[in-house]
This record gives C-alpha cells, sequence and structure tokens, in this order.
C-alpha cells in the first residue's frame, strides 16, 4: 500500500456518537434538560436489509437523534433481535457504543479495515424518511479501546 492509499483511508471528523439505553424516554429527558442538547427526533429503526457477520438478522430499536454542534448524538434502545445493541445493554449496561464516521467510499474503507484484519460486524441499509437512503457498517474495532467504529455512506435523497 502506498502512502497516498494509507492517507485515503484516514477518518477526520466524528459524524456520530451512538449511546446504548434501557429507556429512550427517560435518556431523551436526561439530556434534553440536564445538557440541553435537542431538540431529539425519534423513529423505529427495523432495516429493510440487516445482517449480523453476513447473515441476514432482522433487529428493531428505538432511535433518538439530536444535533450537537456537527456531531449527531443517537441514542438506541434495542427491541428485538440479536444485535451488539443488545449485546452491550446485556454486557456493560448502558454507554458508548460506537463512534460513526460519514465516509465517501463505504466499500473502499470495509475493503480496507478487512486488509486490516477488522471485519463487519453488523451491516444495516435502509431508506429513512427525512434523511434518505442510508448504509452503516459497524467494524469490529472494539478489540482495543472497547468502542465499535461505524462507517456511514454519505445519505443519498433516492430511494
Amino acid at each position: 500500500m502506498t502512502m497516498n492509499q494509507t492517507r485515503k483511508f484516514t477518518l477526520t471528523n466524528i459524524g456520530q456518537v451512538g449511546i446504548v439505553v434501557k429507556d429512550l424516554e427517560k435518556a431523551i429527558e436526561y439530556y434534553s434538560k440536564v445538557f440541553g442538547i435537542g431538540p431529539f427526533t425519534t423513529f423505529e429503526f427495523a432495516p429493510e436489509k440487516h445482517w449480523l457477520r453476513g447473515k441476514p438478522m432482522p433487529i428493531k430499536l428505538n432511535i433518538a437523534v439530536a444535533q450537537m454542534g456537527s456531531i449527531i448524538l443517537e441514542l438506541m434502545q434495542p427491541l428485538e433481535g440479536d444485535a451488539p445493541h443488545k449485546w452491550f445493554l446485556d454486557n456493560k449496561g448502558e454507554g458508548l457504543q460506537h463512534l460513526g464516521f460519514f465516509v465517501e467510499d463505504y466499500d473502499g474503507w470495509k475493503a480496507y479495515l478487512k486488509k486490516q484484519g477488522i471485519e463487519v460486524l453488523m451491516e444495516a441499509e435502509t431508506y429513512i424518511e427525512g434523511i434518505g437512503h442510508v448504509r452503516g457498517a459497524y467494524m469490529e474495532s472494539d478489540k482495543t479501546g472497547g468502542v465499535l467504529f461505524e462507517l456511514l455512506a454519505q445519505p443519498k435523497e433516492s430511494k
């Protein structure tokens, strides 16, 4: 790999901070009242396409998002399915689960990280009203530091 190729795959600004919570409404109230974060937009996330370690696996989450400057705060409450959000809550309790990075070369990033020995843990693709077509992948980067890195494709407005 040349230096230019390595530079191409350098994560820049964090776009999203993902926190797993037990009770979404309580978390929204807490972050709003104590820290003044909000307003929050809430939605049920049940992606059309979802894979866990490459195998189809349906999931459902309640999600709330709020803009904090240039970063999106994402609160996630697992509802159904075997997913990293549920594992996190069961094993660690509430807390910071992932950092999300918006990337232009989504597939290139996945390939690059695979060459580094970092596999895709979970991947989802769906359309979210008001956001557009979204693709995201949790990478198994938590072996060092305990935090998943999420690759987020730049949203497309069409389905």
